[in-house]
């Protein structure tokens, strides 16, 4: 599988970013403290080049990403995969700028939804397809 540099003018690694921007949810893969894996589909929204996931503050994923910040989120499609890996973090200080692009998208006023009280940012490192979608692996540049 060929690596990519990541362009910002890449028409492939732009469709796949979007078609994860579009898409209705995703798989969303966290470490446990213990070094058990965990994995739930999840809702989710795309801001500025980051992805943000609103879950509840006990919730399994909540404490792994703050235990371990290397998290995986893919698209449900086995045969036109398309997984992005990144770096997590709680983000509550987003939660009022995204909730215009969650009512939008999913009908959902996270404002008004407290038992979702946890914001959670993630921040792509890596974006790896095959299939339909593109194929290869783009490597992004860290902040």
């Amino acid at each position: 599988m060929p690596t990519h540099p990541a362009r910002a003018d890449d028409p492939t690694l732009t469709a796949l970013l979007d078609r994860f921007s579009q898409a209705d949810a995703c798989w969303f893969s966290s470490m446990r403290p213990d070094g058990r894996p965990h994995m739930a589909p999840i809702w989710h929204v795309v801001r500025a080049g980051h992805i943000f996931v609103v879950t509840r503050r006990r919730s399994v994923r909540s404490a792994n990403i703050r235990a371990c910040p290397a998290v995986s989120l893919a698209l449900a499609d086995t045969s036109n995969a398309l997984i992005i890996e990144g770096d997590a973090r709680p983000a509550p200080e987003h939660r009022a700028e995204l909730q215009p692009q969650f009512l939008a998208k999913y009908h959902w006023d996270i404002a008004a939804d407290l038992d979702y009280d946890d914001v959670i940012e993630v921040v792509p490192r890596k974006v790896i397809a095959w299939g339909s979608h593109g194929e290869g692996r783009w490597l992004l540049e860290v902040p």
